[in-house]
């Protein structure tokens, strides 16, 4: 059995999560904790956003850590975690650089704590979000805190029920600018793009705002030509198979989720959960889902790989990353295991066994 597979080994933490967003992920029991100890009421918050007042520093740091705990029950040994600095702080403190630095500082501690106790590492990276004037706070805490934990620096949009006229990404804002100055700066780039948006999303979040990695990107499969240029550069789709249904970006009547495709075309992408504050589900959860599909260990491994080889860690520590897994994957398994009962067609450009998922 695979160190990759449903059955996780606490032992050799072998999954590599790059689309988690931090402020997304807070256990439910410490949400209620929190707001009992603050003596805030819980009824009638829509949002995580209406739950900002039950944040402080140390609250944050212990999310952080919660956070890095429950990564490692889910098999995880590398994680890039993704928040937007201002929508941790409480509603009545002023985002002002210093409180904001405030805010990564308690983050980074929580993961210091978590990576000691649990053995798994995590990184940050920074959000802004389309239009919120924040863009230009998260640049220069990505410059501050480069070397420091901060890996790379994300962009999101706020989701809206029409998705026939969404724009996820749009050609002419105030982040268009931030981004092109950060691939200056040599700042690692993502953007959310194709999730509810159309392709069109996707090839401006590669050519106009730089993006080295596309978060979800579900609808490239709308536009062949982009498509075919995203497998030839191996451009990196971070999916989050479980997330995509309940948004809605997915619609339950597909016959085939993006992500199998991505795996049948040998795309580069990798598996996440999003947000499981909401979604209820944790990474374990979308590989039972992804089984259920005829996925197999070698896709999980393949994918895990994709992972680590795309991630935002400097190359180094990239390298010692993927030297990591091959390890653990070589050890753990044997060419005869990997290669039964593959469940895709076995021709030979879809058909994975370890020679293929290690190369």
């Amino acid at each position: 059995m695979f160190p990759t597979s449903r059955q996780v080994d606490h032992a050799q933490l072998s999954r590599v999560e790059l689309h988690v967003h931090l402020d997304g992920s807070l256990r439910h029991e410490t949400i209620w904790e929190l707001a009992k100890k603050k003596g805030l009421s819980l009824a009638g918050c829509e949002t995580l956003q209406d739950l900002r007042d039950i944040g402080d520093l140390q609250a944050i740091e212990r999310i952080a850590y919660e956070f890095c705990e429950d990564e490692a029950r889910n098999g995880v040994t590398y994680v890039e975690a993704r928040y937007s600095p201002h929508f941790l702080l409480p509603l009545d403190v002023p985002p002002t650089f210093e409180a904001l630095c405030e805010v990564v500082r308690a983050v980074d501690r929580g993961f210091a704590r978590g990576e000691n106790d649990h053995r798994v590492k995590a990184r940050h990276v920074l959000c802004t979000l389309v239009g919120a004037d924040m863009a230009r706070d998260v640049l220069k805490l990505c410059e501050h805190f480069r070397g420091e934990g901060v890996v790379g620096i994300d962009m999101a949009a706020l989701a809206k029920e029409d998705f026939s006229t969404y724009e996820e990404v749009k050609e002419e804002c105030d982040e268009v600018q931030i981004f092109q100055e950060a691939r200056r700066l040599g700042i690692h780039r993502t953007v959310h793009a194709g999730e509810s948006g159309p392709a069109e999303m996707v090839r401006r979040a590669l050519e106009i705002y730089g993006a080295e990695r596309i978060g979800h990107g579900y609808h490239v499969l709308d536009d062949l030509q982009l498509y075919s240029k995203c497998l030839k550069e191996k451009t990196h789709l971070e999916t989050c198979p479980i997330s995509s249904f309940l948004t809605g970006s997915v619609p339950l009547s597909v016959e085939k989720h993006p992500v199998v495709r991505f795996a049948e075309d040998d795309a580069n992408y990798s598996i996440s959960t999003d947000d499981p504050t909401i979604t209820g589900a944790y990474l374990q959860e979308n590989y039972d889902l992804l089984w259920r599909w005829g996925m197999s260990e070698a896709h999980f491994t393949r994918a895990n790989l994709n992972a680590a080889e795309s991630c935002f860690l400097p190359e180094h520590e990239k390298r010692q990353l993927v030297k990591q897994l091959k390890n653990i994957f070589v050890d753990g398994n044997s060419k005869e295991e990997a290669t039964q009962d593959l469940p895709f067609k076995a021709t030979a450009h879809t058909r994975l066994d370890l020679t293929y998922a290690l190369n």
